[in-house]
């Protein structure tokens, strides 16, 4: 696609571009250093070397010279065309005093294959040159038009007016018109370019959606295997109050299991503007719903979460994205960490980002698998110390999203644990704090 969109941008004002491994441009080229050797040959023949034999003898070797220093790419092809246009224009006219002078010459003759050139030359440089040139060639075409009157009073002026007329007319027709199909074949261009950068997000984002609904799925296995648990024991319990205090517990979980499917729900339907929906978080607060609802996962492997967040730091910043990274993070701390060990959790203020830290003991760290999941790259998921099963995915995500939203992720293997470090940068993202932990 950059290889295409690069080409809009250098040919969006050529009608058609020429390429310098163009076969026909060589081939062009070829075709009038021949001619311009023939030209030079047969005046030669005829008058030895004359003014006009000096003339072909001049542009020939003038063409030469611009296309040995294009072949060698000190020009562009581009200038290399134009040279060789406009020397055959130049080439055409700048003897008209002395076809004026010459007796012998057919002028009538001489003026209309000079028309003929000037006509073919215009229409080559609005097709394969921006199409102002044509009136370059215009304006040019009239001032020699206009010598010929002063200089042959004795040709029929309705001639000399005629010539004007239809290369004037013939030239200001095409650069209208190629000027309106050049702009016409660059909204096209932009229309395919936006239409191919929508396919990509498209398929960026479906596959993005497929991935969020198994991070959904993955949130959602601990609270309804709590569930599971929960109703396991009502059933086999004999007594009232204990059954009256499990289906407590029970409306609890399933409680706050909906609140969670309800805002997972709400967040995966949203677009990449709408997921960018900042507010003012109280950080302490969102780690604290995130330990409620890992409340008898943490209970059942006996951890503890240190909540080290101050109550007074406030981050303005989007609430499904945060509380989607610390859910994957305390996730996986828990998953990882032995029996009674303590998952802490820190925050701090640098000049550049917002700093927090998630760290968890861990009886082996896999640090090619530290660095897969700091690269991006998806892993395939590790059973927890209690045989926790999980998709592989949720940092791989996670990290999309923090892309999206000026953070980034980075793991560090600890002699006895792993650290989570979460960056939230400060750049183009108004955050306002109310102390620094």
């Amino acid at each position: 696609m950059e290889t295409y969109l690069n080409s809009i941008s250098k040919d969006k004002q050529v009608l058609v571009p020429i390429r310098s491994t163009s076969v026909i441009f060589h081939i062009l080229i070829l075709l009038v250093l021949a001619g311009l050797a023939t030209n030079f040959f047969t005046e030669y023949g005829i008058g030895g070397f004359n003014k006009y034999s000096l003339k072909h003898l001049f542009v020939f070797c003038t063409v030469l010279l611009t296309a040995i220093i294009w072949k060698v790419n000190w020009v562009s092809t581009s200038l290399m065309f134009l040279v060789l246009v406009y020397i055959n224009i130049l080439s055409s006219t700048i003897y008209l005093p002395f076809r004026v002078e010459d007796s012998g010459s057919n002028f009538e003759g001489y003026f209309l294959r000079v028309e003929m050139i000037v006509f073919v030359m215009g229409l080559l440089l609005a097709v394969f040159e921006k199409p102002y040139h044509q009136l370059v060639v215009i304006i040019y075409n009239t001032l020699y038009i206009t010598a010929c009157i002063l200089l042959v009073p004795q040709m029929a002026l309705g001639k000399f007016i005629l010539a004007f007329i239809l290369i004037s007319s013939v030239g200001a027709i095409s650069y209208f018109v190629f000027e309106k199909v050049i702009l016409m074949r660059q909204d096209l261009r932009e229309q395919n370019e936006l239409s191919l950068k929508q396919n990509i997000e498209l398929q960026e984002l479906t596959s993005f959606r497929k991935e969020i609904v198994q991070i959904i799925a993955h949130d959602l296995k601990t609270p309804i295997h709590q569930i599971s648990i929960l109703a396991e024991i009502t059933k086999n319990s004999k007594s009232r109050v204990d059954i009256n205090n499990n289906l407590d517990l029970l409306k609890k979980s399933v409680d706050k299991t909906y609140v969670m499917l309800e805002g997972l729900l709400d967040w995966a339907m949203q677009t990449d503007d709408t997921i960018k929906s900042y507010m003012h978080l109280d950080i302490r607060a969102v780690v604290e719903e995130l330990k409620e609802q890992f409340s008898e996962k943490l209970n059942y492997k006996k951890l503890i979460v240190s909540n080290g967040l101050s109550s007074d730091f406030k981050l303005f910043y989007s609430k499904q994205v945060f509380e989607t990274v610390m859910r994957n993070l305390l996730t996986n701390a828990i998953k990882f960490s032995p029996s009674d060990e303590k998952i802490v959790v820190k925050a701090a203020e640098h000049n550049d980002y917002y700093s927090f830290s998630i760290k968890n003991k861990a009886n082996a760290v896999d640090l090619k698998k530290l660095n897969l999941v700091n690269r991006g790259e998806h892993v395939e998921s590790t059973l927890g110390t209690s045989n926790e099963r999980g998709s592989g995915k949720g940092l791989s995500i996670v990290k999309q999203m923090l892309a999206k939203n000026n953070g980034e992720l980075h793991l560090k293997g600890l002699k006895d644990g792993v650290e989570a470090i979460l960056k939230i940068y400060k750049t183009a993202l108004p955050v306002k704090t109310k102390g620094v932990i």
